[in-house]
């Protein structure tokens, strides 16, 4: 009740917003890494400065929450959804880092699958965390979103055990089995923390409507 009738803070939400831009630029270049190959150093970096980015967003929300009695959404929920998109913003770079560091001899065609599919995911919770800001207006897009980031889990799950399942068939290379396999698995972790995402903002909906 007291939400209602305090003035709007659009702090948060213009810091949910910046975030996400910046995990869908971070996942658009990690797939552009996939697609191009080696080298990877330039495009490794280009992410780690997003990621820098999106941490200064993550220390406003926090720093803004300290000084603040009453807040647009349950501290709880601002916290968890800030955490949460730090996370798919940290994934995205500890998987660059990887392959800059491991620098595979080539790119697993699944691989390039399955961040495709990380990419779609990412534009789905910018979407959704977008109409937060309009939560009661828009809680019907918002659970729409919700159910497509769970489809794109589920396919990212099925892309994910076809690439596992090729990596232990056809590589010979014991050195390239352990790159793959530590980079497909966070790969298919980023899907996860966008999920995790969804089900955040999911949450926030069906508290507030």
């Amino acid at each position: 009740m007291v939400r209602s009738i305090i003035p709007r803070d659009e702090v948060y939400f213009d810091s949910f917003e910046k975030i996400c831009v910046l995990i869908v630029e971070a996942a658009e270049k990690l797939k552009t890494m996939l697609d191009e190959g080696s080298p990877f150093d330039a495009p490794a970096r280009r992410i780690k400065i997003i990621e820098n980015e999106a941490d200064e967003q993550v220390h406003r929300v926090v720093e803004k929450l300290h000084k603040t009695f009453v807040t647009p959404l349950d501290r709880q929920d601002i916290l968890k959804l800030t955490a949460g998109l730090d996370d798919i913003v940290d994934r995205t770079e500890a998987i660059s880092a990887r392959l800059d560091l491991c620098n595979p001899k080539r790119v697993m065609e699944e691989a390039k699958e399955l961040t495709g599919v990380f990419v779609q995911a990412a534009k789905q919770v910018a979407e959704m965390v977008g109409l937060i800001r309009h939560l009661k207006k828009q809680s019907s897009r918002i659970l729409e979103h919700a159910v497509e980031v769970n489809r794109l889990e589920n396919e990212a799950d099925q892309v994910y055990h076809k690439a596992i399942a090729k990596l232990f068939q056809e590589e010979n290379d014991t050195k390239e089995l352990i790159k793959w396999k530590d980079i497909l698995d966070n790969m298919e972790m980023a899907v996860d923390r966008c999920e995790d995402v969804s089900d955040i903002v999911r949450g926030i909906v069906l508290e507030n409507i």
